[in-house]
């Protein structure tokens, strides 16, 4: 009996020592990434390390996903970067499906494909689903619309890891997240046992792979192939490939015919020593791919944005005044009044002129500054990431200017008016 007893407490002994030696090798506590420093503490790093473990204690397993991650990381990233989003977001989708294109949540109603899209959003970003295809399985089409959502909520929140939470919470319940647990990512990123868990999980995916992915050259490789108008039985044929094989990497196609309505990505399966030759024999059927019109993007969204806005994040002050707190409104730098002040008083206190507060809010020169009201610190942009806003009773271009946080001349010229008069009631007022 003290024998087995002493051989179980050497046995855990070392099991502690293995996963202690596993967590001190496998993350550093301080890195730089998504464009912020980032500092784990241990009670952080302890929470990240069970989800690693997860990942990594099958073989069998891990080496199943990083071949997925071999076969679709550079789609994926291509449309991240081309859309300015980080290229290490790609991780991010392999923590929301494992890359499996067929995933389905247990939601109502359920997230579909590589980045877990519900019907709504997905549309939202310009995929198509019906009865014919689901776009929200086609890497490169979820891929797109998820750097669009990335891109348009950085827009608005001002840090990556915000953005990352906004694409578990939705843009106002990552507003909520940040101010009920008082965070300021904009210096550093400090995470800890009580950062949102879903952060916790991408850093742990991120180590998981990162330093593993584009290593092995003999992975299956995805070759895509830009077309429209065929069967995947002539495709078949253009490739040499089993139909079944293309069937099996285009579940986005729910028929045999790819739509002739755009240009889709059909993803052709090949071996590293095969690519060259099977490109030649595609390139003769394969069809330009157009850029999409920037009004498309916004073609599904409906006229109700407008209670969101303005969108209002508080972010870490900047001075012992009273009478205004700092925020980011809209995606730009602002202050909220807490009571009236003159505009001589708030150009001193936040070390700006009279002048450009005048022409960043389109206030007078007599104008008083209002109580509970939110004046920008810095020009408004001439095109913003939303889709349209139909115009109410007493509204004006310069109302919406301010509401939305748009350049007045641009919006004007955006929507092909000379003035404000010459918008009318239930216009739609476009936005880029």
């Amino acid at each position: 009996m003290k024998t087995r007893f002493i051989n179980f407490l050497l046995l855990c002994l070392i099991t502690v020592f293995s996963s202690q030696a596993k967590t001190t090798v496998a993350i550093p506590s301080s890195f730089e990434l998504l464009g912020s420093k980032v500092v784990i503490t241990q009670g952080g790093m302890d929470k990240i390390m069970v989800k690693y473990n997860s990942l990594t204690r099958s073989p069998k397993h891990y080496n199943e996903l990083l071949e997925r991650c071999n076969s679709y990381f550079p789609y994926i990233e291509r449309e991240l970067l081309a859309r300015g989003v980080p290229g290490e977001f790609k991780y991010l989708a392999l923590q929301e499906s494992l890359l499996n294109g067929n995933a389905i949540s247990n939601a109502t109603p359920p997230a579909v494909g590589f980045w877990q899209f519900k019907d709504f959003t997905a549309e939202e970003r310009g995929m198509k689903i019906n009865n014919k295809i689901d776009e929200r399985k086609n890497v490169v089409s979820a891929s797109i619309g998820a750097a669009d959502y990335l891109s348009k909520n950085y827009y608005y929140l001002g840090n990556w890891f915000y953005s990352m939470i906004s694409y578990h919470d939705g843009l106002g319940g990552a507003r909520n997240y940040i101010k009920s647990n008082n965070l300021n990512y904009y210096n550093q990123v400090t995470i800890n046992e009580k950062t949102h868990p879903y952060v916790l999980h991408y850093l742990a995916h991120y180590f998981a792979f990162k330093d593993k992915v584009g290593l092995d050259d003999g992975h299956v490789v995805m070759i895509e192939f830009p077309t429209n108008g065929y069967t995947l039985s002539q495709v078949s044929q253009f490739t040499g490939q089993p139909e079944t094989t293309l069937t099996k990497n285009n579940t986005w196609l729910t028929s045999s015919y790819i739509p002739e309505d755009k240009v889709y990505s059909v993803m052709i399966e090949s071996k590293p020593d095969e690519i060259n030759q099977l490109v030649a024999r595609l390139t003769p059927y394969a069809k330009p791919r157009k850029t999409r019109d920037r009004k498309a993007i916004f073609q599904f969204y409906s006229d109700t944005i407008q209670d969101s806005f303005p969108f209002v994040l508080p972010i870490a002050d900047e001075s012992t005044n009273k009478k205004f707190d700092y925020a980011l409104v809209n995606g730009v730098k602002a202050v909220i009044l807490h009571e009236e002040m003159t505009q001589t008083e708030l150009a001193t206190a936040v070390g700006i002129s009279k002048g450009k507060i005048r022409k960043y809010n389109y206030e007078g020169k007599k104008d008083k500054l209002i109580k509970d009201t939110h004046y920008y610190l810095a020009p408004l942009p001439k095109t913003i990431p939303e889709s349209y806003h139909i115009l109410q009773e007493g509204e004006t271009i310069t109302y919406l200017a301010v509401k939305y946080g748009i350049d007045r001349k641009a919006l004007l010229k955006l929507n092909e008016l000379k003035k404000d008069d010459d918008a009318k009631e239930g216009d739609k007022i476009y936005f880029n």
